[in-house]
């Protein structure tokens, strides 16, 4: 399955923050990493001691699941590579019916989440539910990766589920065989001081990392206490409402997920009184969605409306769920075979696969609130509220349930791109209201009202500085008698063979504990804690042969622009120089660390390649700043607004900035011989294409009166000096002396801010 781009995003955001945890001491590497990552505090968590506790912000219908399954990869690659893949996963949920919908899709291997982690995996993937893993074997974690899921609420003191989790079990025995009580201190033990063969503690045994969907739910005391029991080694909470001392890595907005065709918007509301009439007019607006649907070619779409009773149980003051089936097929006339009910007593609703089919003929759906949470289908269009909007529970999740896009595609008819509510009330700005607040809820805070309905925020800005055709050089090449922007792999790496007569010597060191190369878990009975909190467990590993070791090398270490053959063959020789020093049995079992030796190896190559390519294509003068440039619009899309405007920004608003970076904007912004200055966006501003893949994307872009440029990065003082931050600077200036006189390049931190101000102010 495709990732969308912000699903991409988060998962480079978690895969550069895992990085970076390794620069730095493991009692305060969680932490620095994330200040430095996000530019934001990290809320510690005493009951976690040192290990990462990260939340990513994604809004309901943003595909929470799809990234959680992708993550696994990334932290057993990343972090826990000495696992080889093996060990275990715990994977939390809110709710029964989203346990129950994670595990069929993770135990299905049609599915893709599961296709997924087969693929990552070599297929060593088994997973539990939580009754299944009361009866784990130690085979079943010492030769797979383990994905148990379960709600949180089995693992609280007042469910009775903790019970049969902490209590004695014959049947997990051979998990402790050979343990030395002493050395497993962090272990439950019995009233005479024996380990317990208890499921929790086959859990802390294995150091695992945890997954918690709709992390919010995690913020009390009981709840961090109980993960503190369970000795994770990680923990990534997903979430589209974050609490308060979540260390949010990354959030995603509601523009994002529009951009990319996933949710319905805007969304249409409609007050109707009495209820009857908000019933009636839903259902005409659904006819209509229908017609349209029918139009829609090599696509399948059929409009489904839901509607929400003020409750179940019979009473004559309320709209009841029957008196509800009552008015559909008695006053409308809709053919039974088309509803469905779904409550917490009666369920006579399909699965989603089923209710996506052409032969399903369900087109109404009456709940209450059953459908808050676990229950996603496109086809839901419209939404017809006959319970109080005011009350919040009637709105706030099942708002949720009509926001996906049929496919994640945009249809060409606009109404087949929006959602619909119909709500008994007569005040329209309070439905507004509660609308905008349930969005909210559901992680949409750039939510406004627009005319009919809701929708996301403005995204368009316009030039409010006049000052016709700016544009700023890129770096280009010369092409015959044409200037065109510089490409990376064309014209840096070409056709020439990258790792041909390239020194194979690996740098590749294993920190010694003491331990065998291959050791059943608790051989010997020692496990020894690292002070980040993980447990150094090796698992049991296939003896691979030098061919197995390559084959598996030849699929994770790949770079497009370097061929099958030229891989293979480095690979090959690099293998060879590591065997000199180790044992092939080490390099098996530490193969993750073999494969990160040999990456660090290639990326250096790479760069020193295509360092010595610029150095000479601008000796030859083939390099330029001239020519092709980026062409200021009239107007610049922004998915993350600063809320405070400015007097001198070349647009009515700026893109985001922290603490120190709006500092610096508000001493730029005070300057009186200012033409303009610019938040440059990453991704969509003007960009400097040097020697390294990635396109730089400066902070600011200054004009002053006089007509000279400055481009400027802006880094905080914990950055400066790093490699990144030399190159930054290195292409910068390399830019600012191709360009000519009228521009400047100049990496600004909180020492030298001052001095840059004050040479802006006289230019």
């Amino acid at each position: 399955m495709q990732l969308k781009k912000y699903q991409q995003k988060v998962l480079d955001s978690l895969r550069d923050y895992i990085l970076e945890i390794g620069k730095y001491e493991p009692e305060k590497a969680a932490g620095v990493a994330f200040m430095i990552k996000s530019d934001k505090q990290y809320n510690w968590a005493p009951e976690l001691g040192s290990n990462p506790f990260i939340c990513i912000k994604v809004p309901t219908g943003g595909g929470k699941t799809l990234i959680a399954t992708h993550s696994i990869d990334i932290v057993f690659e990343k972090y826990l590579g000495e696992r080889n893949g093996k060990g275990l996963v715990m994977w939390f949920v809110p709710s029964d019916a989203i346990r129950t919908q994670t595990l069929n899709n993770l135990k299905n291997r049609k599915h893709h989440y599961r296709s997924l982690l087969d693929q990552k995996f070599n297929n060593a993937i088994q997973v539990f539910d939580l009754s299944e893993a009361k009866a784990i074997k130690r085979d079943d974690l010492e030769n797979n990766l383990c994905v148990v899921v379960s709600t949180l609420s089995a693992f609280r003191r007042n469910n009775k589920e903790w019970l049969k989790v902490y209590q004695d079990n014959g049947s997990l025995m051979g998990h402790f065989e050979g343990l030395d009580n002493k050395d497993f201190g962090f272990l439950d033990k019995d009233k005479d001081g024996e380990i317990k063969y208890s499921l929790s503690n086959v859990i802390r045994l294995h150091n695992p990392l945890i997954i918690v969907d709709e992390g919010h739910n995690i913020q009390t005391e009981l709840s961090f206490d109980m993960l503190k029991g369970l000795n994770p080694c990680f923990v990534l909470e997903f979430t589209a409402t974050p609490k308060g001392q979540s260390n949010v890595l990354i959030n995603i907005s509601a523009k994002e997920l529009k951009e990319e065709k996933m949710i319905k918007m805007p969304i249409y509301l409609e007050n109707k009184t009495p209820w009857q009439e908000t019933i009636h007019a839903g259902i005409t607006k659904l006819n209509d969605l229908d017609k349209k649907a029918k139009k829609v070619k090599d696509e399948y779409i059929r409009p489904i409306m839901l509607l929400q009773a003020e409750q179940e149980k019979e009473n004559t003051q309320k709209i009841y769920v029957d008196k509800i089936h009552k008015f559909l097929t008695e006053e409308t006339k809709v053919p039974a075979e088309q509803i469905a009910i779904k409550t917490s007593k009666t369920d006579t609703l399909p699965s989603l696969e089923e209710l996506s089919k052409r032969k399903c003929p369900i087109r109404y759906i009456i709940t209450v609130n059953a459908l808050r949470e676990g229950w996603d289908c496109p086809f839901a269009y419209v939404l017809v509220s006959v319970s109080n909007l005011g009350a919040r529970l009637s709105v706030e999740q099942t708002i949720g349930r009509i926001m996906r896009l049929p496919n994640a595609q945009e249809k060409a008819d606009q109404d087949l791109n929006s959602a619909y509510i119909f709500a008994t009330t007569r005040n329209f700005n309070q439905a507004s209201e509660m609308v905008i607040k349930g969005l909210k809820d559901n992680g949409y805070e750039d939510i406004i009202p627009v005319s009919g309905g809701v929708s996301v925020q403005a995204e368009e800005f316009k030039k409010v500085i006049p000052d016709e055709k700016i544009e700023l050089p890129f770096i280009n090449i010369k092409d015959g008698n044409t200037l065109r922007k510089l490409d990376y792999v064309s014209d840096l790496i070409g056709d020439d063979s990258i790792l041909k007569n390239q020194s194979a010597e690996i740098d590749f060191h294993v920190v010694d504990y003491n331990m065998v190369e291959k050791i059943d878990i608790g051989h010997e009975g020692k496990l020894l804690r690292d002070s980040a909190g993980k447990l150094n467990l090796i698992y049991h590993y296939d003896d691979f042969s030098k061919d197995d070791l390559l084959n598996w090398l030849r699929i994770k270490v790949q770079r497009g622009f370097i061929s099958i053959d030229e891989m293979s063959s480095y690979l090959e020789r690099a293998v060879d120089f590591l065997l000199k020093e180790n044992k092939l049995s080490k390099l098996s079992a530490h193969r993750y660390q073999v494969k990160e030796a040999i990456d660090k190896k290639i990326d250096e190559i790479t760069d020193k390649v295509t360092r010595n390519k610029f150095d000479e294509l601008v000796s030859k003068k083939l390099i330029k700043a001239s020519g092709e440039g980026f062409v200021f619009s009239n107007e610049i899309t922004l998915l993350n607004v600063f809320p405070n405007k400015f007097s001198k920004h070349l647009y009515e608003r700026a893109s985001k900035m922290n603490k120190e970076e709006s500092d610096f904007a508000y001493q730029l912004d005070g300057l009186d011989n200012l033409a303009w200055w610019f938040r440059n966006p990453e991704f969509s501003g003007f960009s400097i294409q040097g020697w390294f893949k990635n396109k730089f994307y400066p902070d600011f872009i200054v004009k002053t009166k006089k007509g000279n440029y400055f481009v400027l990065e802006y880094k905080g003082s914990h950055l400066k000096g790093a490699e990144d931050t030399q190159y930054k600077e290195a292409i910068g200036k390399k830019w600012a002396e191709l360009a000519g006189d009228k521009y400047q390049f100049e990496l600004v931190d909180k020492n030298n801010l001052d001095e840059v101000v004050e040479r802006i102010s006289r230019s």
